[in-house]
This record gives C-alpha cells, structure tokens and sequence, in this order.
C-alpha cells in the first residue's frame, strides 16, 4: 500500500503569494507599463501630414518616425497654427515646440519629443510650412492630454515659444560690425571673433577663388557662397562655437564664438523679407516674388528667402556687391544695399520672376 502525502497547511499558504509573484514576473507589459519611448509612424507627403495618433499626454517621451512618401522636400514642425508666409524659415523654426529640417523624398528621419504642457483642441498640429506646402494642406491638428492623475496647465502663449532674439534684440543698442577677410593664400586673416546672438559676421573674399561656407556644429549657414571679389554677410542665429570652414579650403578655419546675448549688427535688422515662394494650389504650380518692391534707404538690408522646392541662384542688375546669391531650399540671405540706386533681382532658373529694390539717398534724417 503506497503511502499518501499531504501538502503542509503552511504550503497551502504560501502557493497564493508565489502565484502572484509569478503572474506578476511573468506578465506582458501594457502600454501604462512601458517606460521607454513611444513610437509614433508619421507619413508626409505632397501635400498631407498623416499620424495614426493625433492625442498625446504630457510626460510620455514620443519617438516620432516621419517618412517622406512624396516628391518634395518637407520639413516636420510641432507648433501653433499660423500664416508664416512673410516669415523666414529660421523665424518659423523659432515658433515651433520641436521640429525636424529638410526630409528629402523617400527619406525617414526621428525626433524624440514630450510635451510637458497640455494643448486644448485649436493649439498646436504637425505641420510644414515649406512655401505653399502649408497651405495645400500639410497640417494635422493634435490635442495633449494630462497624464491620468496629474494637474498640467496649457502651453503658455499658445504653444509659442519666446520670441526670437532678432525680435527682442530690435529694442536693443546695434552692435558694431565685425569683419574678417579671406587672404590670397585662401585663409582668413584672423582665427577667431566673437559676436552675439543674432549678430552678422561679414567676410570679404579678396581672391580669385569661390568659398562655399560650412561650419562645425551646424551655425544655421547651410548654403552660403562667397563668389570671387564679393563680401558675403553671414548671419549667427545660434548661440554656441563654431568653426567656419569651406567645402573648397577645409583647412583654413575660423572659430566663431556667439554668445546667449541676443544681439544685432548695426545695420543689418533687414526692413523687409523678400520670399520666392510657391503656391501649389494651382496647375503645374507657380513661383513668384513676394513682395515685387521694396523701398529702403542706402546702408539697409533685405532678407532673400527661398521657399520654392529647388536650389536656385539669384542676380542684381546693376550688382551691390552680391555676385551671384546661391540659395537651397529653404535657405535665406541678408542682402546689403550700401549705395543708392534702383537694383532688380532676378531668378536665374525662372528668368521671368524678379522684384526691384529702391535704396533711396540717406538725407542724414532718423527713421
């Protein structure tokens, strides 16, 4: 006869509490439960903005993944709905929570972001505001949520950040110019300077050679050619140091230190952005100018904004001292006028497209 075995009362105590230390070891996370990013698959193209998920809550860390399925350039922007058409793109990124710059066709690129306010209905969307792209319709409205049993308040200002430091830096005392210039032996005559946020670094090329400018970490250059003979004016929205380089002579260098003081070159507040633009709405698009004339006054300046889908290069009859102005999508320019006169700018790739600048006498008078 086999002997029978019974379980101890203390076993029948204990085997609940492992159960539940099991369960718990062995269970599959929810989504409540995961601590690391969530992945959001967001498509772009021409001309939509599409995101499986238009509700967030603040706090979760967002791992955004856009891909571009159209045949444009985009760029990505998490911001307040708004008409950016008299803006350059800089001054657009600057009114943005987050954003990602220049996806190409077929190009995936990632963003981790978290909102740490929450945004009613009407507040921020995904957007691009490429020229014309934003209004063909590349906008998704989105809400934020506080994370259950948290008191969060709403973005302040509408989910527009401080404004830029060329705007607060109006109210300021202009900074004086500061130059540098590139020698006949191809390198700059001096290994530093130093400016504020905001400010404007001009740089005189004094050989028979073309410099097309880059620099480490990215200063927001991105495109800039200074041509033979031609003083270039490059402008530092980005507080930070920089080495100033070119594709052409990557061993001649110049370290550019830009302080957190916002700041402006006098001079150099452009009275007016002149935008290439595009409106997609209509068939096999149009380009233009806008506006078609500016009036300013000798030692003012203008902004050139290209906002069309191609890298164009822009020309001035007669020439300020321009040469040829090469700007990428999505780039812009300062343009000084340092004497008086009429100047028509035209588009070399669209030769029917120009707009005209009046740089009137400076009387001595203060406007």
């Amino acid at each position: 006869m086999k002997a029978r075995t019974f379980a101890s009362p203390r076993l029948f105590c204990i085997l609940p509490v492992l159960l539940v230390l099991l369960t718990a070891c062995g269970r599959v996370a929810s989504s409540t439960d995961v601590t690391g990013p969530q992945t959001i698959k967001i498509t772009i193209g021409d001309f939509f903005v599409r995101s499986p998920q238009t509700t967030f809550v603040t706090g979760t860390l967002y791992h955004f993944v856009v891909t571009n399925q159209g045949q444009h350039h985009h760029d990505f922007l998490i911001m307040h709905p708004m008409n950016t058409e008299t803006m350059v793109m800089d001054e657009v990124y600057q009114r943005a929570l987050a954003y990602i710059y220049n996806i190409a066709p077929g190009e995936s690129k990632t963003l981790d972001f978290t909102f740490d306010h929450t945004a009613p209905p009407g507040m921020l969307e995904f957007s691009c505001h490429y020229g014309g792209h934003y209004e063909a319709g590349m906008h998704q409205p989105i809400v934020v949520q506080a994370a259950p049993g948290t008191q969060v308040t709403p973005y302040p200002n509408n989910g527009i950040p401080v404004q830029a430091a060329r705007n607060t830096a109006s109210s300021r005392a202009c900074d004086q110019p500061v130059s540098v210039m590139i020698k006949g032996d191809d390198t700059f005559n001096q290994r530093s300077v130093s400016l504020k946020m905001g400010d404007t670094l001009t740089i005189v090329n004094t050989t028979q050679q073309t410099f097309t400018l880059t620099s480490r970490p990215d200063a927001g250059l991105r495109f800039t050619v200074v041509d033979p003979g031609e003083t270039e004016y490059v402008p530092f929205p980005k507080a930070g140091t920089f080495t100033l380089s070119s594709q052409e002579h990557p061993s001649a260098r110049l370290t550019v230190q830009v302080s957190m003081t916002p700041g402006v070159t006098c001079g150099f507040e452009p009275v007016a952005t002149v935008s290439f633009d595009a409106d997609y709405t209509r068939p096999n698009n149009t380009y233009f100018f806008v506006p078609t004339s500016v009036t300013l006054k000798e030692g003012q300046s203008i902004t050139l904004s290209n906002l069309s889908d191609y890298d164009l290069t822009f020309l001035a009859q007669p020439d300020p001292g321009i040469g040829h102005v090469e700007l990428r999508r999505n780039e812009h320019q300062l343009i000084f006028f340092k004497e008086a006169g009429t100047y028509m700018i035209t588009c070399q790739q669209f030769p029917s497209q120009h707009f005209t600048v009046i740089a009137q006498e400076n009387s001595g008078d203060q406007d």
